[in-house]
């Protein structure tokens, strides 16, 4: 009889290997996606949702934000230390100085129109002054001084606008001195005065050529009258 018993116990694997069909498998994965996801929505509906404070109660999330940040940085420090403007006020800033700017121009239109009046008004007088004859005028130079007369008053009914072309299409205007308007409003006058006499010159031509094309028709006609006369007389001799 031996002193020691054998183990009766059986010797078995630590690891079944079991037959699983794949499609249970999947099966399997989609319900515990399911549940996770059930999870899920159950946490988040029980989550609390954040409120408003009272700061944001009284001023609103945009004005409780900043003072919020002035609290943090009462001086400005993180910004460079300047005080930063809203933007409200910076476009009030500027609206302002562009009404000011304008404002500017505006008075120096009228002031540099008011200027080239003045000017205009006193060069015409001289004008007329320097032009006076001492004889009886001809009758060129009264239809010339009636057309200008026309002119002038064509030019007043005129309604000048506030801002003039070069403001309007963005040239900067420069001041060029009284020496050099004053010179360009006498060149501006010679020439008025030249188209003036071109189309005087113009009308007398016309009024001439038809002058004598009326004296060329009488011509024609008396010579015409003149020569059935002679055929009627010579008709009656012959008879």
């Amino acid at each position: 009889m031996s002193l020691f018993k054998k183990s009766s116990k059986k010797n078995r694997s630590l690891r079944k290997h079991l037959d699983v069909d794949p499609g249970n498998d999947g099966e399997e994965d989609m319900e515990i996606t399911r549940r996770l996801e059930g999870v899920k929505e159950l946490q988040e509906s029980r989550e609390r949702k954040n409120g408003l404070n009272a700061v944001e109660c009284a001023l609103g999330k945009e004005l409780a934000a900043e003072f919020i940040a002035m609290d943090d940085d009462p001086f400005r420090q993180r910004g460079g230390g300047m005080l930063k403007l809203s933007e409200g006020r910076q476009a009030q800033m500027h609206a302002a100085d562009i009404e000011a700017g304008i404002r500017d121009q505006f008075k120096k239109e009228s002031f540099l129109r008011d200027e080239h009046e003045e000017m205009k008004k006193k060069i015409m007088l001289q004008n007329f002054n320097n032009c006076i004859p001492s004889k009886v005028p001809s009758v060129d130079d009264i239809l010339m001084w009636k057309a200008a007369e026309k002119v002038r008053l064509f030019r007043s009914e005129r309604n000048d606008e506030l801002l003039s072309n070069q403001m309007l299409a963005g040239i900067p205007e420069v001041d060029l001195g009284i020496n050099a308007r004053m010179s360009n409003i006498i060149e501006t006058e010679k020439k008025k005065s030249e188209m003036l006499k071109e189309v005087i010159e113009k009308r007398r031509n016309l009024a001439e050529d038809s002058m004598f094309s009326q004296d060329r028709a009488k011509d024609l006609a008396k010579d015409y009258v003149q020569h059935s006369i002679c055929k009627k007389l010579l008709a009656c001799l012959s008879n």
